[in-house]
């Protein structure tokens, strides 16, 4: 059986796949290994067969394998345990010191797994320890054990401590992996893509049912043979399903969606920002699943009877014939002093300042927890899946409730609409009264689990969408792989007229396209550990920031980058992205501190324009220019002199005179860069290699661009990368270049002499 396997057989398939960088080699290693052990539970006789089907795992069906792969999609069992969680849950097992733990895994988070597995294998394995029988059945089970209840127990502690005794260092850091959600990082492979790997309805399959043996079987109509279906042929009620999601609507032509998968008449509700949930029925039972999968049924109440849940409170306003329901809703918070909803869960909106967890609201909170159902899925053993919309709203309005309150359960009310003007209408009145955004649905529009597209007729309109919310603020420190997910936060200031400095306000890590990034990055030049004197932090210039954590940008060289965001929570922007480089516009003319911390009401002004470009009008957007515009360049102008706008006086130094090819890479931006820099160093710019071309310039990132692997093969000149350039721009001086700063180099060819 499957549960047979070792798991140190699937640990040398982890390495294997982990090792390779290539996606299909990755694959084929997968597929080799998982057909193997599939092969060998085939191979089983027809008594093991039964047996195996009577405990639950059929051969065809290795859930207790595939559940090791992608652990982004296991259900049953959640650790919620980071990295420094799981260093300080050793520490405990072990009666070691807790900061020596977390300082093996404080360089590289990404790393954790193997920083712990060898810090534990080294002082606690010896060679008499026996290492690899530990089966896949033994480690579920280990596992689902350690998964149950609070980690605040000597049980699991001592389970622990044993089971390190019995594996090796290269299991320990797959169990780890496994522990903190992170194989598939591990692998560098995304569960979607391993679930391609098992066949290429998988992915589809997940989506409508995340049900890992429903993967494995293959097929959505075996369900009932292989069991999966409840004993009334059920396939939706008290199962977990992705619901259908709104289509976010881009900047500029946000319209253009609309009108053309909108429909003749469509459905205007406010957006609700809570917790979107599935509400399932049954009796007295009662399911609550979230967008995201997750099964909150224990916290809101699993049936009428868990007395103080949200179940308990809403049982008594359904209809007795409402025997079986499922219900797309929103689970919002109702202050009962202010008696009124709080929008966005924000401290402001509610009556004693508090920001509550949805999960944990008490009986003695001046909060509770409401129902606002916005579409009705299944009634009384009958999918309403493909009935369209407006019969959906209208059974909702009538089938399910004897009664409504809004500090309880009510139905989201709507407006119908067929204008644009409507549209917009109804959006300024949302904002003015502070909410989320609103919501556009086509009336006769089906249900489509799982999905999100703009065919299906769902929109969703929030005040990114609108230009009246845009803040050109200026980019002042950059910060590498200290944002989310481990991208790049940027740190932004606005001006503040009363102290004449700028003020840090905010930081940001999504937006722009990575090349832009990189074209910001080498603009932005080297970064300084002290702040520039402009820069202040309630009312003191920041800290010092650490040699190796990014640091701040030189005065000179600040950038004016425009946000967007949906408005304000907490005191904070909802949302923030970096929509685009303001290199039009000097940092001396963005926005205020004022015009900052009065954003709350520049979102409730906000409106949706006519528009379809993002500017203010066509000869603005003429005007402004692309930073990474790339420029034709033809056969003829290679071989021409570039002509460059000097922007500092000419220096005499080693490169006067001397004709230098700067290449086109991968940005225009630092192309035109290094131009400026060499034209401020004297030298003669040209945009391709000529027969006297002495020195070049490749600006793309990687040796194998086509110009960068053309001129290597051409062997006429030594080739440098932008860095050198850069560093001689900061010193102010021509210097020798460092094999760093080198994809080729000529014997005898131009050299900077000391």
């Amino acid at each position: 059986m499957a549960a047979d396997v070792l798991f140190d057989d699937i640990v040398g398939v982890f390495n294997k796949i982990g090792r390779t960088s290539n996606l299909k080699s990755k694959q084929a290693n997968f597929q080799k290994s998982f057909d193997a052990w599939k092969q060998g539970c085939n191979n089983l006789s027809g008594y093991c067969k039964r047996i195996s089907n009577f405990l639950g795992e059929s051969p065809t069906e290795m859930t207790s394998i595939l559940r090791f792969f992608v652990s982004d999609y296991e259900r049953f069992r959640k650790f919620d345990m980071g990295p420094t969680k799981l260093a300080s849950f050793l520490a405990k097992t072990f009666h070691d010191v807790r900061a020596d733990y977390v300082a093996e895994i404080s360089k590289d988070s990404t790393k954790a797994a193997r920083q712990l597995a060898e810090k534990i294998s080294e002082e606690y394995r010896t060679e008499n320890d026996e290492s690899a029988v530990i089966k896949v059945s033994d480690l579920n089970e280990f596992l689902d054990f350690l998964a149950e209840g609070p980690m605040d127990d000597q049980k699991k502690r001592d389970r622990m401590s044993k089971l390190v005794k019995k594996c090796s260092e290269d299991e320990l850091e797959w169990i780890f992996n496994i522990i903190l959600r992170n194989v598939e990082s591990a692998l560098g492979a995304p569960s979607n893509k391993i679930l391609d790997w098992v066949s290429p309805s998988a992915c589809a399959i997940w989506d409508q049912t995340h049900d890992l043996k429903a993967v494995l079987k293959g097929k959505l109509v075996e369900k009932e043979e292989s069991g999966e279906m409840d004993a009334d042929g059920d396939e939706h009620l008290f199962k977990i399903w992705t619901p259908m999601l709104l289509q976010k609507q881009k900047r500029g032509d946000w319209y253009a969606s609309i009108e053309k998968f909108g429909g003749p008449k469509f459905f205007l509700q406010v957006k609700f920002d809570g917790e979107n949930v599935l509400l399932h029925k049954k009796g007295n039972e009662y399911r609550w699943f979230t967008r995201n999968n997750n099964d909150f049924s224990k916290e809101y109440g699993d049936s009428s009877m868990a007395i103080g849940k949200l179940s308990s409170r809403i049982h008594s306003f359904f209809n007795k014939e409402c025997e079986s329901a499922i219900f797309n809703c929103e689970l919002m918070l109702w202050d009962k002093k202010t008696k009124r909803l709080c929008r966005h869960n924000d401290a402001s909106t509610t009556s004693d300042a508090q920001v509550l967890s949805f999960r944990h609201v008490k009986p003695d909170d001046n909060q509770q927890l409401t129902v606002v159902l916005f579409d009705l899925l299944y009634l009384n053993g009958k999918p309403l899946f493909g009935a369209p919309l407006h019969q959906r709203l209208e059974m909702l309005k009538i089938a399910p409730l004897k009664k409504e309150r809004e500090d309880t359960i009510f139905v989201a009310k709507y407006e119908e609409a067929s204008r644009k003007e409507e549209i917009q209408k109804f959006f300024e009145a949302a904002m003015q009264n502070n909410e989320e955004g609103i919501v556009v649905k086509r009336a006769d529009s089906v249900y489509v689990k799982g999905q999100r597209s703009a065919t299906n007729g769902w929109f969703k309109l929030k005040p990114s969408a609108s230009k009246d919310c845009d803040l050109d603020l200026a980019l002042v420190a950059i910060h590498p792989r200290a944002g989310r997910n481990g991208k790049t936060l940027y740190r932004f200031a606005a001006f503040d007229e009363k102290s004449g400095k700028f003020k840090l306000c905010l930081g940001c890590s999504y937006g722009l396209t990575r090349e832009t990034h990189e074209a910001i990055g080498f603009e932005c030049g080297q970064l300084l550990e002290e702040a520039p004197e402009e820069l202040t932090f309630y009312g003191k210039r920041p800290n010092k920031i650490s040699r190796g954590d990014g640091g701040y940008i030189d005065f000179e060289r600040w950038q004016v980058i425009k946000i967007t965001s949906n408005g304000v929570r907490n005191g904070k922007l909802v949302d923030p992205v970096m929509r685009e480089w303001r290199v039009d516009k000097p940092v001396d003319q963005c926005n205020t501190w004022e015009e900052f911390s009065d954003y709350s009401t520049k979102v409730q002004d906000c409106k949706l324009g006519d528009n379809v470009r993002d500017s203010d009008d066509e000869e603005s957007e003429e005007k402004k220019p692309d930073p990474l515009k790339v420029e034709k360049i033809t056969r003829k102008a290679i071989h021409q002199t570039a002509p460059v706008r000097l922007k500092r006086a000419k220096l005499e130094s080693s490169l006067s005179g001397v004709e230098v090819a700067v290449l086109q890479g991968t940005s225009e931006t630092i192309r035109r860069k290094c131009e400026e820099i060499l034209k401020h160093f004297d030298a003669v710019v040209v945009k391709g290699i000529t027969p006297s071309t002495q020195l070049c310039i490749a600006t793309a990132p990687k040796p194998t661009h086509p110009k960068t692997a053309q001129a290597i093969a051409a062997n006429t000149c030594t080739v440098l990368k932008p860095a050198w350039l850069e560093r001689c721009n900061t010193d102010d001086l021509i210097q020798p270049w460092t094999d760093s700063e080198v994809f080729h180099v000529v014997d005898g060819g131009f050299q900077i002499q000391n």
